[in-house]
């Protein structure tokens, strides 16, 4: 019997049960079957997380430049300007 995630021989002495009723290699193989399932949908890039950072970063700034009274300026920034 093969594991259905990443093809190698399973041992039956060693085998785990996944959330499909299938057997796999190792737990971890059964872990990334059930977040493949599960997760695909939810995943978002890293790009799109530092693109909504960013986003964020500008509505707050102008906030913090008004409580503050002073212009900051460093490098992230510069960066948000971009």
């Amino acid at each position: 019997m093969k594991c259905p995630n990443c093809r190698s021989v399973i041992d039956p002495k060693t085998a785990w049960k996944g959330s499909a009723n299938r057997f796999y290699c190792s737990e971890f193989c059964a872990d990334a079957e059930a977040q493949d399932r599960f997760g695909s949908a939810y995943r978002v890039s890293k790009d799109e997380i530092d693109r909504h950072y960013l986003q964020r970063l500008q509505k707050l700034l102008p906030y913090v430049r008004r409580r503050s009274g002073v212009a900051l300026s460093s490098p992230a920034t510069d960066f948000v300007k971009n």
